[in-house]
């Protein structure tokens, strides 16, 4: 309830709507009739407050247990974060005590191996990330930011937000956690994850963070000043006067959030100005039981005395007058729902009870899950899991002469949101519904890049050669017509330049020249060979294969001058095949060449058989066939 030189205007409700559960209860005729219920109440804005509230009350049990007493502990309340709640349950159910909570939301509570004596008045957060969702999806918002908290559970809510944000299209481009350590958080920690979000050009940011980080976060938000952005919250901060109050905080855009359905407690108000009637002198003589003198004698706040310097009329008159109040009724049937169960465990009627009936805290379970009833108007039931679910309101923060007010503009339930479009006032500079899109527009070239598994990108592709694309943010690269080609990140499509080599080109000219005398020079050689094919010389140099490596060399050479010229498609198709053909004939023929020697003076005393084979088969001219035969089939296929 409090916090260093403030009251925490959310705990001073739910402290004060739980005393008022008690009062209504012990005053009624009908409900526990002959019993009256008392009450401890701790602050538990420390953790260490909160272990030595929950060692208190399971040593009161356990003293009970074995002495006996007639005050016994039926049941405890609280406390008001995560956090907390799971170092209670798991202490508490050791000594099985059961436990209402009007706070836990996380999802690690639903599993009831771990947390079998927890019950909650509120619903799991997977319920809240739903409305999250269909709030993006009702305005269009498809390009957004996320933030948690370093905890294994806040990760696996942000897991959960962008698998059901999927289903709907909706890219959480950015996600990030914030972790605090001793309930502070790192300045550095915080810049970069807002420098993280400012770089992802997102105008929507969903932070799933405790009011302390959020506190914090929205100090470097100011101070860099960021404006005009949407900022989704949870109900961990969307009623947090403390942060709403931060100076600067309504330039920096529009909150919007969702916060279980709250109820108005009728009596409330009436019942806390009744109880600060109290006076200073009679404020020890109070039956409220103090459970931390330390923070009386350090800040003046007790709850002793309602009159204590912290709590000036003009906070408690802000404190009535807003409506944060009306969320105290979960805190309120908490007690209502401890209260129906030992009234059904006692088998009482409208007259009285089996006050005499010895019983263990643990054994309330079954009636606690069985509870149906009806308060302010409201019917109390769990589900299977527990938790009771009344649905969310949509809260906005609207400012009226400087004053923040929670204002219900719509409300989530069984997945259908309604909302009061007109009673949003948008932060931007027209007034308009901010745009959440990927703003990287893709230009001529480019298309729009497909999410590939569980990508979120906002990027764009460039279109390949031979494809074009001249509209902006296109999905397909078009192909280009026939007989037209583009380069890669193209707009149009180009008719090719055709180059060839040409003669008026020093180069080529000294090429075929060359090629020219070489075919000269190969055909005067082919003359004299031809001239005396008789001669030892001419057999010597390889005979008839003498003339068929002339031939192919010849060939070759007249092939270079079909590369000059402008082709035609028959030409490119035939030259790299004849030139191909005729280069491999030539090679082949010295190849065998070299075979032939080695048959003389090596296989012919070594393998006589094998050189038999040899010159009876003519392996001289198969070799030089098969070469190029495979040479050809390759071309064919070329082709």
């Amino acid at each position: 309830m409090c916090v260093p030189y403030r009251i925490h205007p959310w705990g001073y409700t739910q402290f004060q709507a739980i005393r008022l559960a008690v009062e209504e209860i012990n005053n009624s005729s009908s409900l526990l009739p002959n019993i009256t219920l008392g009450y401890h109440i701790w602050d538990t804005c420390q953790e260490t407050l909160n272990l030595q509230a929950i060692f208190e009350l399971a040593q009161a049990e356990l003293n009970c247990l074995h002495a006996g007493c007639p005050d016994r502990v039926i049941g405890v309340v609280g406390p008001d974060s995560d956090e907390m709640t799971i170092l209670a349950a798991r202490i508490l159910t050791f000594y099985r005590l059961p436990q209402i909570s009007y706070s836990a939301k996380e999802e690690i509570f639903t599993n009831k191996n771990i947390f079998p004596l927890l019950f909650r008045m509120l619903p799991s957060e997977n319920f809240q990330i739903s409305g999250i969702v269909a709030l993006l999806e009702m305005f269009n918002w498809r390009w957004v930011s996320a933030v948690g908290k370093g905890t294994k559970a806040s990760q696996k809510s942000i897991q959960t937000l962008i698998a059901q944000a999927k289903l709907k299209s909706i890219c959480i481009s950015y996600q990030s956690v914030m972790t605090a350590s001793d309930n502070t958080v790192s300045v550095t920690q915080l810049q970069r994850v807002i420098e993280n979000i400012q770089r992802a050009q997102t105008d929507v940011t969903i932070i799933l963070n405790d009011e302390n980080v959020v506190e914090t976060f929205f100090g470097i938000v100011i101070e860099l000043k960021i404006t005009g952005k949407v900022w989704i919250a949870p109900e961990n901060w969307v009623l947090s006067h403390v942060v709403a109050s931060m100076p600067g905080i309504r330039a920096t855009g529009t909150v919007l959030g969702l916060t279980i359905k709250p109820i108005k407690l009728d009596q409330f108000t009436w019942f806390v100005k009744e109880t600060l009637q109290c006076t200073s002198s009679n404020a020890t003589a109070s039956p409220m039981h103090s459970g931390s003198s330390k923070l009386e004698e350090l800040w003046g706040c007790s709850q002793a005395c309602n009159e204590c310097r912290l709590l000036t009329p003009e906070l408690l008159a802000d404190i009535l007058n807003s409506s944060i109040w009306h969320w105290s009724f979960y805190s309120y049937a908490a007690i209502y729902t401890l209260a129906h169960s030992l009234h059904s465990f006692l088998g009482c009627n409208l007259e009285t009870c089996q006050v005499d009936k010895t019983f263990e805290p643990w054994q309330l379970h079954e009636k606690l899950y069985k509870v149906d009833f009806q308060v302010q108007n409201t019917t109390i039931k769990f589900n299977d899991q527990r938790d009771l679910y009344l649905g969310y309101n949509v809260i906005t923060w609207a400012w009226e002469d400087g004053e923040v007010d929670f204002r219900t503009i719509g409300n989530y339930s069984s997945e259908r949101l309604q909302l009061d479009w007109g009673a949003i006032s948008w932060a931007a500079s027209n007034g308009q519904i901010p745009r959440a899109v990927c703003i990287s527009v893709c230009g001529v070239g480019e298309i729009r890049s497909k999410p590939m598994l569980d990508e979120c990108s906002c990027r764009c592709d460039t279109c390949q050669e031979g494809t074009f694309q001249n509209q902006s943010d296109a999905e397909v690269c078009s192909p280009c017509p026939p007989g037209m080609w583009s380069p890669a990140k193209s707009g149009e499509c180009f008719y090719p330049r055709i180059t060839h080599l040409d003669t008026n080109n020093i180069n080529v000219s000294a090429l075929v020249i060359g090629a020219l005398v070489g075919f000269c020079l190969l055909c005067g050689c082919l003359l004299v060979f031809a001239t005396h094919w008789q001669t030892p010389v001419v057999k010597a140099a390889g005979g008839k294969l003498a003339f068929v490596m002339l031939a192919s060399l010849m060939a070759s050479c007249a092939t270079t001058s079909l590369f000059v010229g402008r082709p035609t498609s028959c030409l490119c198709l035939i030259r790299q095949p004849l030139f191909a053909v005729s280069y491999t004939l030539c090679v082949s023929c010295l190849l065998v060449r070299a075979f032939q020697i080695i048959f003389i003076f090596k296989l012919a005393c070594r393998f006589p058989r094998v050189h038999k084979y040899w010159v009876k088969y003519k392996g001289t001219y198969c070799t030089v066939a098969l070469c190029t035969g495979v040479q050809g089939l390759l071309c064919l296929l070329w082709l």
